[in-house]
């Protein structure tokens, strides 16, 4: 039996994404998909679009086998310890053979020479980053003009939908190799397979958007920003970009309204207004700077969304303030996201699936919540701390959103407690 994992966000779950599952089954010939999935809260710093189990729920009825959550700490941060975290989690699994994920130029080589060149770029890599960061080019731009100066000519990938008549030169594909989002997720992906020197095979699926931050309503998919703003503005569901199971579930659930960064306004401000500098760097992506400016700024504060607006610099921009923001409301720490996820919260699955859990054997997979403490002193002393900080956290998480979720729309979602596995009824077809 093969299996195929999938790293996902599912913010909201799209045609798109149904596209993936389908091409993964048929480019690997897997039996089954294996989905690790954000929870509450995202990668760019903002609650996810609507609730876990409402998208474990269309994951399930639109091809996956199965759906894990992502624990909180890895889900908000970075792309490298986002990508660490999925991984990770599909390595202890035991039973993924492969990974799959969408990237722009669709070519697994080119991400494969961009990962192996920066798991070491040498000195004069990190040099140059560093002068171009000093003329005032944020990080992520400085990283991909270096890579584009210093990287091996067949590093190169030639994206699909780049014109190269207009662009022949090296160093514009080289860039755009670190500048498109998805190109980087993947090479973090590999970075992680590499770093916990798996077994498991990276395949990727060329994008047909135009990648997370494209928000026009005419083309086919449709980022989570555009469908939340959307959905906001027209008060009615996208159906022409979300799979016709999402339209269903979706239409039939009372809570589907989405969730944004300020309805968490005035939690967010309470948490800012307690804490002193010196302790906001205690958290994951908060620099003294940063503390400092949050501080200095916060006699400003309106809504959570202004509030970035008023912090970000060139320096600090807007998804790193978001998730600065949202690792401060959490309490989360860079300290989570050193070791491996040890353990699988499982939140849906289909019956046929099942059979694959029986494969697994030191690596707790949490069904009934109630239990999850018990099953981490099964692990050593190092991970059982490591896998308890990181549920704690997860729970805060559920419980805010859970609670803003009930002040918002008037809708209690179950705690983590009496939340039940999402198992679909019937077969797919």
């Amino acid at each position: 039996m093969k299996a195929i994992g999938i790293i996902a966000e599912y913010n909201p779950f799209h045609n798109g994404h149904k596209y993936q599952i389908e091409q993964a089954r048929r480019m690997t010939d897997a039996d089954y998909v294996i989905v690790v999935m954000s929870g509450s809260f995202v990668q760019r710093g903002t609650p996810a679009w609507t609730d876990k189990y409402l998208r474990t729920q269309i994951a399930l009825e639109c091809g996956a086998d199965m759906v894990f959550e992502l624990p909180t700490a890895y889900a908000t941060a970075s792309a490298k310890d986002f990508a660490f975290g999925g991984v990770s989690l599909l390595q202890g699994l035991g039973f993924v053979d492969t990974l799959c994920f969408g990237s722009e130029c669709g070519d697994i080589h080119a991400l494969w020479n961009a990962a192996q060149f920066l798991a070491d770029p040498g000195e004069a890599f990190e040099t140059t980053i560093r002068e171009l960061v000093g003329k005032g080019l944020s990080y992520p731009a400085a990283r991909a003009q270096a890579y584009a100066m210093h990287a091996p000519t067949d590093d190169i990938a030639h994206p699909q939908h780049i014109d190269m008549d207009s662009t022949p030169d090296n160093s514009s594909t080289a860039s755009y190799l670190l500048q498109s989002p998805n190109n980087i997720l993947g090479i973090e992906y590999l970075l992680a397979l590499k770093q916990l020197h798996s077994k498991i095979i990276p395949v990727t699926i060329a994008r047909k958007d135009h990648g997370y931050h494209e928000t026009t309503a005419k083309d086919k998919y449709l980022s989570a920003t555009g469908i939340r703003d959307y959905f906001l503005t027209q008060g009615k569901i996208p159906v022409d970009y979300l799979p016709a199971e999402a339209v269903n579930i979706l239409q039939a659930a009372r809570n589907h309204y989405p969730v944004t960064l300020d309805d968490f306004s005035e939690m967010l401000y309470y948490r800012l207004s307690t804490c002193s500098p010196e302790n906001m760097t205690r958290c994951a992506d908060v620099s003294y700077a940063l503390a400092a400016r949050i501080h200095n700024l916060l006699p400003k504060y309106k809504t959570a969304s202004d509030f970035i607006e008023l912090l970000k610099t060139k320096q600090y921009t807007h998804s790193r303030i978001s998730r600065a923001l949202l690792h401060l409301l959490l309490h989360t720490t860079g300290e989570q996201t050193k070791l491996p996820v040890s353990y699988g919260n499982l939140l849906g699955f289909r019956g046929s699936a099942s059979g694959l859990l029986r494969q697994v054997n030191d690596f707790p997979i949490i069904t009934k919540k109630a239990d999850a403490l018990c099953q981490f002193h099964k692990l050593t002393e190092a991970s059982a701390k490591h896998a308890i900080s990181l549920w704690n956290t997860d729970l805060l998480a559920d419980n805010l959103y859970r609670q803003c979720l009930l002040h918002k729309t008037g809708c209690a979602l179950p705690d983590c407690y009496h939340a039940p596995l999402i198992i679909p009824r019937y077969p797919l077809c």
